[in-house]
């Protein structure tokens, strides 16, 4: 294992950085457990407090991310937030701009883009008396807001030729599939079919 120490890197400056870094972050999802109880029904807003407090206090996010830096409660605080905004129709467009920032700053929420992108199409860019009758409008404002953020993130890399680089680093394929164990559920199945074929 690399031990830390010996590289001179651990000042408690950078631990004491990073600490603060990672508990101010944290407001992102303090504001969007706030916005999730206020637009709940009034039905659920019972359940709804005691879903934000249960996610605020979580000891994994307390405990683990506020040592390993991972600065998770900033992402999950942003799927909130756009889960959130998703709720209404006013807010759609964000809510699918705000995944996109999401997606650009950690790529392991990609599995989400499917269920994203089909309740999207279908209650933001299509009609809701016909499927066949796209809003043009909300297209267009949606596909805008999409290659702005996408841009935004991924345009320094190909404007330096390095978009390659940057896509074997998201997708590490030439590694394996089960190099990282961050998809167990479906590499577990893969790595003991895998294991089965080579005794065969």
């Amino acid at each position: 294992m690399l031990n830390i120490a010996r590289l001179e890197y651990d000042s408690w400056q950078t631990v004491t950085f990073q600490r603060s870094t990672v508990i101010a972050a944290d407001i992102v999802l303090v504001y969007a457990l706030y916005r999730y109880v206020q637009t709940s029904s009034a039905t659920s807003q019972k359940n709804s407090h005691a879903v934000a407090i249960s996610i605020l206090l979580s000891p994994a996010l307390l405990i683990i991310d506020h040592i390993h830096f991972q600065y998770n409660g900033f992402l999950y605080g942003i799927l909130v937030l756009s889960l959130t905004l998703a709720r209404e129709r006013s807010t759609m467009l964000w809510s699918g701009v705000s995944f996109a920032v999401l997606l650009s700053l950690k790529h392991i929420y990609l599995y989400l883009a499917p269920a994203y992108f089909v309740y999207l199409l279908r209650a933001y860019c299509l009609s809701q008396k016909s499927i066949f009758r796209p809003r043009f409008a909300n297209c267009v404002k949606l596909g805008i807001g999409l290659a702005v953020v996408f841009g935004a993130a991924f345009g320094p890399f190909w404007y330096w030729g390095q978009i390659d680089q940057v896509l074997g680093r998201l997708f590490p394929f030439s590694r394996g599939l089960c190099h990282a164990y961050w998809a167990p559920n479906i590499w577990a199945m893969y790595s003991f079919t895998d294991r089965v074929l080579l005794l065969g």
